[in-house]
């Protein structure tokens, strides 16, 4: 396409090659003015058909063929630990031919296919991570990244993903922050975790949520005893894996940890009672790796990984006295297995899959889309009197990129262990470490801006170093000092602190001290401190961006989209604004809902939900309505407009927190709605409409789940930020939602009803 052009001065099919995939839909140019309905997705079997054929052939197998369907297979006995045969899954169960029964091939991804041998590497996409997935706020990017991923490892040979992890953060420094797509709001987790496993398993691949549950640390893992009361659980815990549930998720793996003194994969209240009781799982639950320690079978583990446990899992005792038991485990897996068609779909059997584990599945495609999903999760938390987007037209000639990280290279942990010592816990600044590590050819930061700025006929000054000195000499040259710092993690350990690697913290302040247009890149694996926030005039974050990092950079940098993505999680102020990993045998969440946003006695430095566009959004008639026919199963609906009143085509995403009364023992107003707009032209608007369940309404307590009789429904740009207020009572249980009373909310400084005044989220320094 020719003519039109971004503002960037690029060709508009330039600046905009991703535009494919909405996801990476340009923010300049010609735009969709209206945002397109997500792909349909190919209809799966319901779990009462799979369960029927399931019920069927197991009444032909034998007790042999039954067993080898539970417990895990492939991996061998070394000096020192166990090890992988090469083309062998992370996770394997034999195939039974015979009867048409697939071998069960599982492979972890955190953020696509692991390369677990090295010549693995460019064969597959390195993907952004699990949380900056979530940093996008938006279920159609995410359905769009779980869709290729989905077709990434069906391109593998492998019809199992180990994921998603959806479990809610309670502390900041967990090792595992960057694998999970809850971030730290279980309303959020919900939406985004319904979006991954219906765009995973539309390709015929098997999920597995994870981790279930409570495993909120790494510390200590696989012995501390998490105790949580019913109602933290399922207010803040539960919610993401009952929407995976609900979306038809086949597997669960419990976690390492206790629960209530019990180990996880072991305690029949957690995984019978519960999941598969309260919560309506009808898939199969399987042990996390070597988390089997004591007798499980009966206690509702449907399948030991990776099958190093025969004598505490299925003893004979266990097979003989219980078939009934047998059949059931056995039932929930070929189930699970028909629900996605893998008997129709499954490739290869190890040890045969060589030729599949060398294919290359990536494309310039997935390329263009790992890109634009990047992009789209960068979020801009600071951008002190428009300094951004770079452009030749506000003056900018020369730009300095500092720092070591802006050249990061992509680690390889492969050989180092696979599980001994400390090497295969490493991240790096594009994949977080551990099980769900990738290593690839990666964009690095300094050649991403190096390349866009050349299309500007900007000049570079590199300093890819974090030497002092010769920060301040770079930036003291430069119109805008370009500061790339970072943080990363990895499974099995906890982060020891939450600040910047590399003396990132003096870095940044030494080139603040030359150059008042600082801006900071920083690419994170979770929260960091910013003591330095205040004296910079721009901060984006990008949680663990995966190979395109460097485009996505520049992509946002110079205007070529406007930034849209949010915090999933809070910013905190200090250490002490977060909860620490404890070395106590037993854990108690005595905080109870009180972490992240929801503790009072906590400061941020940006809240979670926080991020600025380019633009400024004006928001006007909220209003209570009666849900639209396609919410007809909806209580009822939270309706506003948002109008971009700004300069540049950019998108927002509107969030609903919702305000209980004392009864509930919600400490803030909570999550329980956001939008992301379309790309909204200056002066165009979008109607948003938030349907609201009886769920979204209740809170738990002595009877269980207790609809609220009034509430304060808040729109809002963060947890911190809110604009137009409503105040609802609710009808009884059985009249009609049209009964419901609305009023406007007072005394919030923002008009009641009436317009958000300057919601500048591009001007905004909070």
């Amino acid at each position: 396409m020719a003519g039109p052009r971004a503002a960037s001065g690029l060709p508009w099919n330039v600046a905009c090659d991703a535009l494919g995939s909405y996801a990476g839909a340009c923010t300049y140019g010609i735009a969709p003015t209206k945002r397109p309905e997500p792909p349909v997705l190919p209809e799966l079997l319901s779990w009462e058909d799979a369960k029927a054929k399931a019920a069927e052939t197991v009444k032909l197998m034998s007790l042999e063929q039954k067993t080898s369907l539970l417990q895990g297979s492939g991996w061998v006995d070394t000096q020192w630990w166990f090890d992988l045969p090469r083309f062998f899954y992370v996770g394997n169960t034999p195939a039974v031919p015979e009867l048409g029964i697939p071998s069960l091939n599982m492979q972890d991804a955190t953020d696509g296919f692991r390369t677990y041998w090295t010549d693995l590497k460019g064969t597959v996409t390195v993907w952004p991570s699990i949380l900056a997935m979530a940093a996008t706020w938006d279920p159609t990017a995410v359905q769009d990244f779980a869709v290729a991923v989905g077709k990434e490892f069906r391109g593998k040979g492998a019809n199992v993903i180990l994921g998603p992890g959806v479990q809610v953060q309670r502390m900041a420094r967990n090792g595992r922050s960057f694998e999970y797509l809850a971030g730290d709001d279980p309303y959020l987790g919900s939406k985004l975790s319904k979006a991954y496993v219906r765009g995973v398993q539309s390709q015929g691949v098997l999920a597995v949520m994870k981790h279930w549950v409570f495993n909120s640390q790494e510390t200590n893992r696989g012995t501390e005893n998490s105790v949580v009361d019913p109602k933290t659980a399922r207010e803040l815990y539960f919610p993401p894996f009952e929407a995976a549930i609900e979306a038809g998720v086949g597997g669960a793996m419990c976690s390492y940890n206790k629960v209530d003194g019990k180990y996880a994969c072991s305690n029949s209240y957690i995984l019978n009672d519960v999941l598969k009781g309260e919560l309506g799982f009808e898939g199969f639950v399987q042990s996390d790796w070597w988390a089997v320690h004591e007798a499980s079978f009966l206690e509702g583990l449907d399948q030991e990984m990776p099958g190093r446990a025969p004598e505490l899992f299925l003893s004979p005792m266990n097979t003989s006295r219980h078939p009934e038991r047998v059949d059931d485990a056995v039932t929930r897996i070929l189930a699970a297995m028909n629900k996605v068609n893998l008997p129709e779909t499954s490739s290869c059997s190890p040890p045969n899959c060589s030729e599949w584990f060398v294919r290359n599945v990536t494309s310039s495609s997935h390329q263009a889309l790992a890109k634009s999903l990047a992009a789209e999760s960068i979020v801009l938390l600071k951008n002190q009197d428009g300094l951004l987007p770079i452009t030749n037209a506000s003056g900018i000639r020369k730009i300095a990129i500092i720092g070591s990280v802006a050249v990061g290279e992509s680690y390889d942990p492969a050989g180092a262990g696979q599980g001994l010592g400390m090497e295969w816990f490493s991240g790096d600044y594009y994949s977080g470490g551990g099980s769900g590590h990738l290593t690839g050819d990666v964009v690095k930061t300094l050649h991403g801006l190096s390349a866009r700025a050349a299309l500007e006929n900007i000049e570079v000054i590199a300093s890819p170093s974090n030497n002092l000195t010769a920060a301040r000499e770079a930036a003291a040259e430069a119109d805008v000092a370009i500061v790339v710092v970072g943080a990363t993690s990895g499974e099995s350990v906890d982060r020891p602190n939450l600040q910047l690697e590399n003396q990132g913290d003096d870095l940044i302040t030494a080139v603040a001290n030359v150059s008042s247009k600082t801006v900071v890149l920083m690419q994170v694996c979770g929260a960091v401190l910013m003591p330095w926030h205040e004296g910079v005039g721009g901060i984006l974050a990008l949680f663990l961006g995966g190979q395109e990092t460097g485009s996505a950079w520049a992509s946002v940098l110079f205007g070529d989209i406007s930034p849209s993505g949010r915090l999933p999680i809070m910013m905190p102020e200090s250490e002490a604004d977060t909860i620490a990993p404890s070395e106590e045998a037993t854990i108690v969440y005595s905080e109870g809902l009180a972490t992240s946003y929801r503790n009072t006695s906590f400061k941020a430095t940006f809240p979670f939900g926080h991020g600025l566009s380019y633009s400024q959004f004006i928001y006007s008639d909220a209003q209570i309505v009666e849900c639209p026919y396609q919410f007809t199963s909806y209580l009822l609906c939270v309706k506003s407009a948002v109008m971009n009143n700004g300069t540049r085509p950019s998108r927002t995403v509107a969030q609903l927190y919702m305000e209980f009364p004392p009864e509930a023992e919600q400490p803030v107003a909570i999550l329980k709605g956001f939008q992301k707009t379309a790309i909204l032209q200056p002066g165009d608007s979008e109607v948003l409409i938030f349907p609201l369940t009886e769920r979204d309404l209740s809170y738990w307590g002595p009877s269980g789940w207790t609809r609220v009789s009034s509430a304060v429904a808040h729109l809002a740009e963060s947890a911190k930020n809110f604009g137009p207020s409503l105040q609802i009572e609710l009808p009884t249980v059985d009249s009609s939602p049209s009964s419901t009373t609305i009023s406007s909310a007072q005394g919030l400084g923002l008009g009641g009803l009436g317009v958000l005044p300057v919601m500048a989220l591009g001007v905004w320094a909070l």
